[in-house]
Parts: C-alpha cells; sequence; structure tokens
C-alpha cells in the first residue's frame, strides 16, 4: 500500500492483527491490515508485498550472453600451460 485512502499519506505500514477474527481473516484472505501514521486510519487491503503466482511473471524471449570471448580467453590459458609443462627442462 502506497498511500493512505483517507488523507493521502504515503506513511502507512502494516498493522497488527487485533484478535482472533482478525488473525482468522488474515489466514483465509490475501488481504492484510494497514495503519497511515499520520491519521491513524486503520484499513484492510491487497498485500502490497504479496507473493508472486506464475500468471504473474511474464516470459520475456531473451538471448542467451554470448560467452565467446570467455571460451577463447579460457583455451588461450590452457594452450599455455600445456605449452610451459611440454617445455623441455634444462
Amino acid at each position: 500500500m502506497n498511500k493512505c485512502p483517507v488523507c493521502g499519506s504515503s506513511r502507512v505500514f502494516r498493522s497488527k492483527c487485533r484478535g482472533t477474527l482478525e488473525r482468522f481473516r488474515r489466514q483465509f484472505t490475501s488481504k492484510r491490515p494497514y495503519r497511515c501514521h499520520a491519521c491513524d486510519y486503520r484499513w484492510w487491503t491487497m498485500d502490497a508485498s504479496g507473493t508472486l503466482s506464475p500468471k504473474d511473471v511474464v516470459l520475456a524471449a531473451t538471448t542467451p550472453p554470448d560467452l565467446s570471448a570467455i571460451d577463447a580467453a579460457l583455451d588461450e590459458s590452457t594452450k599455455k600451460a600445456s605449452t610451459a609443462s611440454q617445455a623441455p627442462t634444462a
């Protein structure tokens, strides 16, 4: 929740449940209690920090990163290491 529905203040926070009925409501719905610091108004609304469902995730068509530069650097370092180990010792 970004703003209080009464005064419009952005100083809102999640409130604690008061009593058994509110705890029961919180357990079986996706609404949570909020309170405004400015006007002390308390209300229930959808949880702003809610969890994502598979419907919420948008799958974007992305191309995989180009890792050819890393592969080339690894190949070169492997070649240097193998030539250094094969060099004749004096």
